[in-house]
């Protein structure tokens, strides 16, 4: 009997990670993690009204955030420069490739394509 409560205790904390609700990332502020969840949870049920909500807002905040981060390594003259506006650019492409698999999430959000920034950023980073 001792033995199942470790893995009762287990199962349980696993399960408790593995519910993460989009509404709860967002009021934390991790805007990039609550789009995915919403995105992957209206993959499933892609007329939610509340995800569909959650992941506008989301996305909102999340490009707010990145554009502001590429605003900030564009005033500096840090060698990474570069490479830094390239890897803000990458997440913003990685959101907006998220929401196109969903077609429920496209409709909802309308992404920008960031793909044209990733590249020229790309090349600017391997050049130094």
């Amino acid at each position: 009997m001792k033995k199942i409560y470790p893995v009762l205790f287990l199962f349980l904390t696993l399960w408790m990670v593995s519910c993460k609700s989009p509404s709860k990332l967002y009021n934390k502020g991790n805007y990039d993690e609550a789009l995915q969840t919403a995105v992957k949870k209206l993959q499933k049920d892609p007329n939610d009204p509340k995800l569909q909500s959650v992941a506008r807002d989301a996305y909102h905040y999340a490009v707010t955030d990145h554009e502001n981060q590429i605003r900030r390594y564009s005033e500096t003259d840090n060698e990474l420069k570069s490479e830094s506006i390239y890897n803000e650019y990458g997440a913003l492409q990685n959101l907006y490739n998220s929401i196109f698999r969903s077609p429920g999430a496209f409709q909802a959000i309308h992404p920008t394509d960031y793909s044209s920034y990733v590249t020229e950023y790309g090349a600017k980073a391997e050049n130094g």
